[in-house]
């Protein structure tokens, strides 16, 4: 019966841990995309810069 009441809040605590952890991965695949960008416009810049 007791597992009964927990079931509701298992469920919560267990989307709540889901949407943090979808969070995590968009911010960091976004700062991982904005360092390649970084990166990219480096290159660019040096070989402009080169000729």
């Amino acid at each position: 019966m007791q597992t009964l009441i927990f079931l509701p809040i298992l469920i919560y605590v267990a989307l709540v841990v889901a949407v943090l952890y979808f969070i995590f991965k968009w911010v960091n695949t976004f700062i991982q995309l904005k360092q390649e960008h970084n990166e990219l416009l480096k290159e660019i810049i040096k070989k402009m810069d080169s000729k």
